[in-house]
């Protein structure tokens, strides 16, 4: 279940790589503009964990059950109110584009003008990313998890080759900058929806009016977009303090995650694998056999992020050079992806046991445990330290963050696992 949804995930690594070389060709401005800019899609992420968590979990129960025609039924359900919301929120972008990424900017106003460019074009991308997602959740529920794999490398082919073609002017295309870089990630969401015409799922996709259905993936998806609002509002609070470092700084960070991504993204695969499993056991077995399965992950996750912690360490010498001709800003990459590893196994055993904790239908004690860590460990930690300490100590937050939320979760799941089911099927 792990290795398709992660090989689905690391087109989305060579996409980012690919936007931020491109970028750099454009200039420092457009790196720090471009990166900013993608930190609307992390509170995206946080409104779409409804379908992403909730559709997953309740689809993975009724499927355990034998309950094809309650997957039927939530599948399209997620498909009409996703497609609702992702037309009020491109609608409505024009309103509030140009704040957002002023205020994102800490003030800076030539990344702030390249920040609201490049999100306008790539907004348009929202109501083919919605899709995807509930066909994402809902494939890898019923054990299809490779139709969602091949749709995401058509978005990577796609996009690695529109991105640097519309926005440096390559095959014979107008160079047309960060706005081509953003139309091009735009059009390559839809390219990649075509892929799920020829892989048929074992139940009928139609759109359906939402009914108490809804109201049980709610259930489980809302607690978990709660989750990510606050992660992204303090991702946000977090990166307000990376860019009053300077441009410098949030130049090297966005060269810093884009890498660093490439190496964790796995451990991300691994919590979704374990979510469907343990929806899954709890649909066909109620609670049997879970505590194997939240020892798998956490060997899997743990021993990844062991490895992801090696390769941070050891790229981290050469990586800021290979994007930026500034040494002062290749030493910072050094310096973040140093900081980043440290972090990486805490972030490994906290995604994979939270991945377990969801499965059982839980979301609330995920909510509880990362917007604690989030806002306390990392946001206001980072903004406490930024005077004092500058990028360093902005950085050095993540790994407070990480093992804060590890420890607290697996605490919680070791005490408490008994009253942390819920099922979501009858």
């Amino acid at each position: 279940m792990a290795l398709p949804t992660l090989i689905g995930m690391v087109p989305d690594s060579v996409v980012s790589l690919v936007s931020m070389v491109t970028a750099s060709r454009i200039g420092v401005e457009a790196v720090a503009g471009t990166g900013l800019a993608s930190y609307f899609f992390f509170i995206l992420m946080a409104v779409t964990s409804i379908f992403m968590v909730g559709l997953l979990v309740y689809c993975s129960q009724a499927y355990g059950a034998g309950r094809r025609d309650l997957v039927e039924r939530a599948v399209g359900e997620s498909l009409v109110v996703s497609l609702a919301l992702a037309g009020a929120i491109v609608a409505s972008s024009y309103l509030w584009i140009h704040g957002y990424a002023s205020v994102l900017s800490g003030g800076q106003q030539e990344v702030s003008a390249v920040a609201s460019t490049y999100l306008s074009l790539r907004m348009l991308s929202v109501p083919a990313m919605m899709v995807n997602l509930v066909l994402a959740s809902s494939y890898r529920a019923v054990d299809m998890p490779w139709t969602p794999a091949y749709s995401s490398i058509s978005i990577g082919v796609f996009s690695a080759v529109l991105i640097p073609s519309l926005g440096l002017g390559y095959l014979h295309l107008p160079r047309m900058g960060v706005e081509g870089m953003g139309l091009a990630s735009a059009v390559s969401q839809y390219l990649g929806l075509l892929v799920y015409a020829f892989f048929r799922p074992p139940f009928r996709l139609r759109p359906r009016l939402p009914s108490s259905v809804l109201l049980r993936i709610l259930s489980v998806g809302v607690p978990a977009s709660f989750e990510r609002v606050v992660a992204s509002l303090g991702q946000n609070i977090y990166i307000n303090a990376v860019a009053r470092s300077g441009i410098e700084a949030l130049a090297a960070h966005n060269i810093g995650i884009s890498v660093e991504s490439i190496v964790i993204n796995p451990v991300f695969a691994i919590s979704i694998a374990a979510s469907a499993r343990v929806g899954q056991r709890v649909g066909s077995e109620g609670s049997g056999g879970l505590d194997s399965l939240a020892r798998e992950a956490l060997k899997v996750g743990l021993s990844w992020m062991a490895v992801a912690t090696a390769l941070l360490l050891a790229l981290s010498p050469y990586v800021g050079s290979a994007f930026t001709q500034d040494r002062a800003i290749a030493g910072l990459v050094c310096v973040y992806l140093v900081l980043a590893a440290v972090s990486e196994i805490g972030f490994g055993g906290s995604l994979a046991i939270q991945g377990v904790i969801r499965g059982m239908g839980n979301t609330w004690v995920p909510l509880a445990v990362n917007s604690l860590t989030i806002v306390l460990l990392r946001a206001v930690l980072a903004q406490a330290l930024q005077p004092a300490y500058g990028i360093y100590g902005v950085w050095a937050t993540q790994i407070t963050d990480m093992y804060g939320r590890f420890a607290i979760s697996y605490l919680l799941y070791r005490k408490l696992r008994s009253r942390l089911l819920v099922r979501l099927v009858p």
